[in-house]
């Protein structure tokens, strides 16, 4: 029964069809107790539809204030392009958000090894090697926008880190105390994943189980060519848009002289 609740709801909800006691237009759902009394089930049942609802990413449910349509968020676009312009590992992610206000809710730092099914941890620092890392949650206007956390190897750092393991890494962030330290980076090559999230990565972005992350990684090398900086960025799909510009190689024309007839 819970199946034809939702699937009312969902039309409604695409048609524009729900209303408020006046008859308006309205973006809140009848909450549990309503739609129990409407359906003739139990408030169990009823609360089962409005989950499969915020499951597909439809609604967002709010304890004691009831049931939203999900409003269309605008995406946040990561620009290749602008990216490079950017010369310090702050402003390289500023780069992503355009105007709007980026901040840190959470930050976690340590130290610990790869593990042998984390691959491109393997590949750039083997399973030996003692890393730093720093994980952070970023939020735009309270709304989860990425997981971001950075692995340094800690032989590259006299003071055993400790800039890099504090909460404020100072100005310039990492790749300052990267450079301070000897090793700046020279070059950053990113690539990117699509998979489903893990249950704590849907938890921590707020999204539904089956909503795909883009998971990007980005390899920093110092002049060298040692990876100094392996950062690993979980992005939620329905809140970013990824950009990058594809140049045409142009053909170089040589221009040959007259010859004499």
């Amino acid at each position: 029964m819970y199946g034809r609740i939702a699937d009312d709801l969902r039309d409604a909800i695409r048609n524009n069809a729900l209303r408020d006691d006046a008859d308006q237009p309205t973006d809140l759902l009848p909450g549990e107790e309503a739609l129990a009394e409407q359906y003739g089930v139990s408030q169990g049942t009823a609360q089962r539809a409005l989950n499969q609802l915020r499951q597909e990413g439809l609604i967002d449910r709010v304890p004691k204030r009831g049931s939203r349509v999900r409003k269309t968020r605008k995406k946040f676009l990561r620009d290749g392009i602008k990216r490079l312009e950017r010369d310090s590992e702050h402003l390289f992610m500023l780069a992503d958000i355009d105007t709007r206000e980026l901040q840190v809710l959470s930050i976690t730092t340590g130290t610990r090894t790869a593990q042998v099914h984390e691959e491109e941890m393997v590949k750039c620092f083997g399973t030996n090697m003692r890393l730093i890392f720093r994980r952070r949650v970023y939020v735009v206007d309270d709304s989860p926008v990425s997981l971001a956390t950075s692995f340094m190897p800690l032989y590259l750092f006299k003071d055993r880190g400790e800039a890099v393991l504090a909460q404020d890494t100072g100005p310039g962030g990492i790749w300052a105390r990267l450079a301070e330290a000897g090793h700046e980076v020279v070059d950053a090559d990113e690539y990117i994943d699509c998979r489903m999230p893990t249950p704590e990565e849907a938890e921590e972005l707020d999204i539904p189980s089956h909503m795909p992350v883009f998971v990007l990684f980005r390899v920093a090398e110092n002049a060298r060519g040692q990876v100094v900086d392996l950062a690993v960025v979980v992005l939620p799909g329905d809140r970013w848009r990824l950009r990058y510009k594809v140049r045409q190689k142009r053909q170089v024309l040589t221009r040959r002289a007259p010859t004499a007839p």
